[in-house]
């Protein structure tokens, strides 16, 4: 299943600090995703188009995972290789993309 069409998703940044969090529909696909999206599966995911280690925080109040990855953003959003300015707000889609059996 596509984790984007189960949840829905948001990015931002602090420095060189990028934040990804994904909202489940409800309850159920929360759990359903919070067992799937692993750490190291989000990892895997975000080290093919970025440097940093990612760091899972589950919000389950909200149905939510939050990723932070440290370093992914190397010099902060106007410093950084990445294309475009707003590289950034895209990158949710790394995970969003991702299907997970």
């Amino acid at each position: 299943m596509r984790v984007g069409a189960i949840s829905v998703g948001r990015s931002g940044d602090k420095g060189g600090t990028l934040d990804l969090s994904l909202v489940a529909l409800d309850e159920e696909k929360y759990r359903w995703l919070e067992a799937r999206l692993t750490e190291e599966v989000a990892q895997a995911a975000i080290s093919r188009v970025m440097p940093g280690i990612v760091a899972r925080y589950p919000v389950p109040g909200l149905n939510a995972l939050k990723f932070v990855i440290e370093d992914a953003l190397p010099g902060g959003v106007y410093a950084t290789l990445h294309a475009g300015l707003h590289w950034q707000k895209a990158a949710i889609w790394v995970l969003l993309d991702l299907e997970l059996d």
